[in-house]
């Protein structure tokens, strides 16, 4: 295939690159879309000739966007992931297939968060077939990469509003989550007025792990007042389940993000907000930058937007 094929900016020319934003790699573009290196390689060098600009640079093995990469994918990406969509939608239509709706989302969202709207939409959508997706391991960044690979429809997720994970990525934001300290209920400091960070250093904690949210704002919390090397931390856990359940038992206390649901799910344990001051996190609903939603995916939003803003 020849660079002159490309005198004119083309659909797959775009498709490539947009890909190759994600993937950062010319191989792995490649073999999504079942074609050779080289020919992904012509197809975006053509884009950079056409517009008269570098839209990439490389790092290592990968590639990343320059400047002017990062400002035509904004503008092309939702032009693009309609068409694909609309394809997708199109041919499912024609062929009478059953409609599915794919849900990404972490465990603690599917376990606290997500139970309701999905009973009540299994129950308005009987013929449409659910496949929850449940992300254990980077849970955040995987359904970020399930949603931009258009390997979900809908995904729920927990983020800084600051900072988005994703520019081609449309976020419903839900409700905010806190970090919260957990203790049992004759515990001294569920008993004290105003929670301090030095009043942690005496107790074994239980938290997530370095990578999580909530550690990174607790770490945060500890240099601030100097207190990083004299907090005990036995347990470091990405679920919050968990954390509580050991907490439980008296192994010490937990510091955790969480909401409302944190103390109608903790019997025996009493829950509350360990610092105001810290940042809160945010609980949204997130679809693909200009896809093309089924009605089943838009009442599913719908129905998880009713369910949780307000509590």
């Amino acid at each position: 295939m020849g660079a002159d094929r490309y005198k004119d900016i083309q659909l797959p020319q775009l498709r490539s690159f947009c890909l190759l934003a994600s993937e950062s790699s010319f191989t792995s573009v490649a073999k999504t879309l079942g074609m050779a290196v080289p020919t992904v390689w012509i197809q975006v060098r053509a884009l950079e000739r056409k517009l008269g600009t570098a839209l990439l640079r490389r790092e290592g093995r990968r590639v990343e966007l320059t400047e002017d990469g990062r400002m035509l994918l904004e503008l092309i990406q939702p032009h693009v992931t309609g068409l694909d969509s609309l394809e997708k939608l199109f041919k499912a239509r024609r062929a009478e297939t059953p409609q599915q709706l794919t849900i990404a989302s972490a465990p603690y969202l599917f376990a606290h968060y997500l139970p309701e709207p999905i009973r009540a939409f299994a129950g308005r959508f009987p013929a449409v077939r659910l496949n929850l997706s449940i992300q254990w391991s980077d849970a955040m960044g995987a359904v970020v990469r399930l949603l931009e690979r258009r390997k979900a429809d809908v995904g729920m997720l927990v983020y800084h509003r600051s900072a988005p994970p994703s520019r081609l990525l449309d976020y419903e934001d839900l409700l905010d989550q806190r970090l919260m300290l957990v203790t049992t209920l004759d515990h001294p400091l569920a008993r004290k007025r105003r929670l301090r960070p030095g009043d942690l250093v005496p107790y074994p904690v239980l938290t997530g792990p370095a990578e999580s949210y909530y550690r990174i704002q607790l770490d945060r919390l500890l240099q601030q007042h100097g207190l990083a090397d004299e907090i005990k931390i036995i347990m470091e856990s990405p679920s919050m389940d968990i954390i509580r359940q050991y907490v439980a038992l008296g192994m010490g206390i937990g510091v955790v993000y969480g909401g409302n649901e944190l103390g109608q799910a903790s019997p025996g344990l009493t829950v509350r907000v360990l610092d105001p001051a810290v940042e809160r996190l945010t609980v949204a609903t997130a679809v693909l930058k200009g896809a093309h939603l089924t009605g089943p995916a838009e009442a599913f939003r719908r129905m998880v937007r009713q369910s949780l803003v307000g509590k």
